[in-house]
């Protein structure tokens, strides 16, 4: 009997958190019931602007009469007045780079149009449409890869620049 008598206690006390409805509003507690998510706020949109030189960068990575490897010294060139502009090397993968060079970075400046040929899928490809390989060696200093006519990535035919 006492025993009953101090899980009353401890119940009335203690009620059970999930059923207390006191200091959350109603979208709080229904978006907690049901497991949900909420987004967080939009942030400010900020408007990208275009490099002046975009279209002749564009132009160095994707003219369709370039040979692969003045596509790549393109791809330098791109890479170089990045550094200028934000003093070291986009990072991450292709992708990112890509991103990078679209706009979304600390300036929110493109140094490619979105409509650059040489972008597919989101990603930065040589003449062949195989996605270049980037790798930072230093801030400064990136290796880019293009897989070269067999497509296939650190083998013979690659075309490399530093």
């Amino acid at each position: 009997m006492a025993l009953v008598v101090v899980l009353g206690v401890i119940w009335k006390f203690f009620p059970d958190p999930s059923t207390k409805s006191g200091d959350k509003s109603p979208g709080d507690a229904t978006a907690q019931s049901k497991g949900t998510v909420l987004p967080p706020p939009p942030g400010p949109t900020v408007p990208i602007e275009m490099h002046g030189a975009a279209n002749e960068l564009s132009d160095l990575v994707a003219k369709p009469d370039l040979s692969p490897q003045e596509r790549l010294e393109g791809v330098g060139q791109l890479l170089y007045v990045y550094r200028q502009g934000f003093g070291g090397n986009p990072s991450g993968l292709n992708a990112d780079v890509v991103t990078a060079l679209l706009g979304i970075n600390e300036k929110h400046t493109a140094l490619l149009p979105k409509t650059c040929a040489a972008i597919q899928d989101g990603e930065l490809v040589d003449g062949w449409g195989t996605p270049y390989w980037f790798h930072p060696i230093t801030s400064k200093q990136m290796e880019v890869r293009s897989a070269g006519p067999d497509r296939e990535l650190f083998t013979n035919d690659d075309l490399t620049l530093e």
